[in-house]
């Protein structure tokens, strides 16, 4: 598949078949999104929402029935049985040119897949900018800096990554100075004075916020 280029704002949505969430969310990405994709199952999710995905990817064994009419939407088979559709999904974004991908549908459902599926976010977040939505959005950041447009007083969260991660932050509640964040609840429940400035020095972490 030809990788294409696209400007740094675009970005695709990967619909899963767990729970959406705030599905007035997910609607509203969707009509930004270029393209909207589904891993397998992420189709019903897609066909609940009167959308019509651009690409389907993965073995076809969850697909909505009966099928919606989708003239336009692509059909991509993988029946690779050592890789899921979830992972499948990511490398067809990745192979499209996309450097930034929101993913709805990861958790609710099932526990392994739920799991399963933050550990793949986990992996492939090193290459990809992942963004996971359901009630609330979760970024996945790595070394940089980042001012996350937060109004005074929105709540958020950091999620440190094993082992850990190093960070700074300013413009909270609770300020970081060269921090080192281990997994676990202390970057939990911070709160934002209005200009929330975030310096990961190494390692990686989830920017949660509801």
């Amino acid at each position: 598949m030809a990788r294409s280029s696209r400007s740094p704002e675009a970005f695709g949505l990967i619909l899963l078949g767990g729970e959406l969430g705030d599905r007035r969310a997910v609607k509203a990405l969707a009509r930004r999104a270029r393209p909207l994709i589904c891993a397998d199952g992420g189709a019903r999710h897609a066909a609940a929402l009167g959308l019509e995905p651009d690409f389907v990817v993965g073995d076809m064994d969850s697909l909505p029935k009966p099928l919606p009419r989708w003239p336009k939407a692509v059909f991509w088979c993988d029946f690779d049985e050592e890789r899921g559709d979830f992972d499948k999904a990511l490398d067809f974004a990745r192979d499209l040119g996309l450097s930034r991908v929101y993913v709805a549908g990861a958790l609710g459902g099932a526990l392994d897949h739920a799991l399963v599926n933050l550990a793949v976010m986990a992996a492939r977040g090193a290459e990809l900018e992942i963004a996971l939505v359901d009630r609330g959005t979760a970024n996945l950041l790595g070394p940089g800096s980042c001012a996350p447009r937060f109004e005074k007083g929105r709540r958020f969260s950091l999620l440190a990554l094993p082992p850990a991660a190093v960070v700074s932050l300013s413009g909270a509640a609770y300020p970081l100075s060269r921090h080192r964040l281990l997994p676990g609840s202390r970057g939990l429940g911070n709160k934002s004075l209005g200009t929330v400035r975030l310096r990961v020095h190494s390692g990686r972490l989830w920017l949660m916020s509801d």
